[in-house]
């Protein structure tokens, strides 16, 4: 933090560090430029406050960066798919994408849109976990069942003795209440790109599936330099486009190409992971209309420094 601190003072910025606990949302920030981070811890519990915060100094007028809606769609699949529906209209409704918040509203459901195969995933997780493909509705309800189920061994146990003492006469409580979205499958895909985006620089970084599976995400098969054979420069456009209608100053973006189109997988704003960019040679600018590879051994702290500042320069309050 020390570091970053240092980086804005260079850049002619004067920071305040504080901490979670210390915010007061009564202050005067009226126009206040706020940098903030998140968390993914277990339950999610310490990023509920986190959001409280956030939101609160949001509705008392700072300038929170990014804006608390990027925040409620960190490690939140469910509101990051809502987002995709207001902000990438087109491929939202290519996916057929429904969230649901217990498994009974699946089960309920008369009909999905769109095509088999599908993909189940928890709203909460990375790399990969807790998301499943699957072929048909019985695949489905199996996948919803376990991915939705409520760890709570006392809940369950009060569960199941009012529903035996109190037959006929209580109204059960759903015990799969953790939320979840399925969306059609994009075919095609043999991996994907994550690209990171800090201001004007982009990083690229190939991840090839796992063997005899339809996931990337985790598979540890990494090229910073290859892009499978697909051109460099409309990755990077679309990419670039992507980013401008988020509207943030960093972002990461999970993309995927089916050898006609990219997609757009996932995308996060905020407390992403660095590597892409930190284990780069280069990144990628634009300039003069044309994309320039820039050989750079990337310091982290600099370049999120000068992403928030050429983001409050373009965009003054």
């Amino acid at each position: 933090m020390t570091r970053l601190a240092d980086n804005f003072r260079r850049a002619g910025f004067t920071p305040e560090v504080t901490s979670f606990r210390d915010v007061d949302p009564s202050a005067d920030l009226q126009g206040v430029p706020v940098l903030y981070t998140s968390s993914e811890d277990t339950g999610l519990e310490y990023k509920s406050w986190i959001e409280d915060l956030v939101l609160a100094l949001e509705t008392s007028g700072a300038r929170t960066l990014p804006g608390y809606r990027f925040l409620r769609a960190h490690h939140n699949k469910v509101m990051m798919e809502a987002l995709r529906t207001q902000l990438f209209p087109k491929e939202a409704a290519e996916l057929h994408t429904r969230s649901f918040g217990t498994f009974e509203e699946l089960a309920t459901a008369t009909a999905l849109d769109g095509r088999w195969p599908k993909v189940i995933k928890a709203s909460a997780g990375a790399g990969s976990l807790n998301v499943a493909l699957v072929h048909n509705r019985a695949d489905l309800l199996r996948a919803a069942r376990q991915i939705s189920r409520t760890r709570n061994p006392h809940e369950t146990l009060r569960e199941h003795g009012k529903r035996i003492l109190r037959r006929g006469r209580h109204y059960a409580n759903s015990l799969h209440r953790q939320k979840f979205i399925v969306q059609d499958l994009i075919s095609g895909l043999t991996g994907d790109f994550k690209v990171l985006r800090f201001g004007d620089r982009y990083y690229t970084l190939w991840r090839q599936n796992r063997p005899g599976d339809f996931r990337a995400s985790g598979s540890g098969i990494f090229d910073y330099h290859s892009t499978a054979g697909v051109d460099r420069a409309a990755l990077l456009d679309y990419a670039e486009q992507v980013s401008e209608t988020l509207g943030t100053p960093t972002a990461s973006l999970d993309v995927g190409f089916d050898g006609r189109r990219f997609h757009l997988i996932e995308f996060q704003c905020l407390h992403f992971g660095t590597v892409t960019a930190e284990r780069s040679t280069h990144y990628y600018t634009r300039s003069d209309g044309s994309w320039r590879q820039v050989a750079d051994r990337c310091d982290i702290e600099a370049v999120f420094c000068d992403a928030i500042v050429q983001y409050l320069n373009r965009r003054p309050a």
